[in-house]
């Protein structure tokens, strides 16, 4: 586990707008999704905290205080992130007062096991996309501004460490079988969009994009997420979302871990999320 905060990530207004090298959808679609985390990091570690006094062997003891230590610092680090975004207009407040309810909405309505199997849901998901971020022939952050793309590979590897923990108290403590974790995963994978879409077209309102402007956006940024070739955001992460619906799936069987492995290396040498980000996006580049 590497659960150390990079604090000299600094998201300042001298990042540009569309720091994806100038894609405004791919830009905002992260933004946008950045919005979300903070508060749904939380509904992550009480779903867990729910189960702290059953974990029963030490090693998930310690990858529980892991997790938590770890989804809390993703947490901060967004906060700071989206702190830049209510700077240009995006209405933080009120998105995470949305989220704040959306949550608690979930956490009435969901007995504790569903709870667990939610977040383990969502643990997966973003895992998949972890996997697909460091994967060495993804140019999803290609010219993409250093210290937005040192965030997002500091997360990714970080979710990569605990993208277990949630499954096994769901599985080994919560005791939660094969048909709810399904129904589950579909669940959050509709919710996914249904959350992040309408926050990204907010977004684009402030940036002033015009009705047409916005159209094309959507029109040329669905192509991306959803193209079933090699490139397309979804189809790319594809195969290891796809292995949580195998009935005997087991979250390290899925998943190469070189990127990763390349990332955790140089962020020891260095002890800089923003030379590990840089270094590690290097030598994927390069081997691709």
């Amino acid at each position: 586990m590497v659960p150390r905060l990079p604090r000299e990530l600094k998201f300042d207004d001298k990042i540009p707008l569309y720091w994806a090298n100038g894609d405004v959808f791919k830009s905002r679609f992260f933004d946008a999704f950045s919005t979300t985390l903070p508060e749904g990091e939380k509904f992550f570690i009480v779903s867990l905290r729910q189960f702290k006094d059953e974990l029963k062997s030490p090693e998930l003891q310690q990858a529980f205080k892991d997790f938590a230590r770890q989804e809390g610092a993703h947490g901060m680090l967004h906060n700071a992130y989206n702190a830049r975004l209510h700077r240009q207009g995006v209405d933080v407040p009120a998105i995470e007062a949305f989220l704040k309810k959306f949550f608690a909405l979930h956490t009435r309505l969901l007995s504790r096991r569903m709870q667990i199997t939610l977040t383990a849901c969502a643990e997966h998901l973003t895992a998949s996309m972890a996997h697909s971020l460091l994967d060495r022939g993804n140019d999803l952050m290609s010219g993409a501004d250093e210290r937005v793309r040192a965030l997002y590979l500091w997360h990714a590897a970080e979710e990569i460490e605990h993208k277990s923990v949630a499954f096994e108290v769901m599985r080994d403590v919560a005791k939660v079988g094969y048909l709810p974790r399904v129904a589950m995963m579909v669940y959050i994978s509709v919710l996914f969009n249904a959350l992040v879409f309408p926050i990204l077209e907010h977004v684009l309102r402030v940036d002033g994009c015009t009705r047409r402007e916005r159209a094309r956006y959507w029109a040329q940024g669905l192509w991306w997420l959803f193209k079933p070739t090699r490139g397309g955001f979804f189809r790319d992460l594809g195969g290891h979302y796809l292995a949580w619906f195998r009935p005997g799936f087991q979250p390290w069987a899925a998943g190469e871990l070189e990127g990763y492995d390349a990332w955790l290396r140089h962020y020891q040498a260095h002890g800089d999320a923003l030379v590990a980000g840089e270094a590690t996006y290097a030598e994927l580049a390069k081997a691709a």
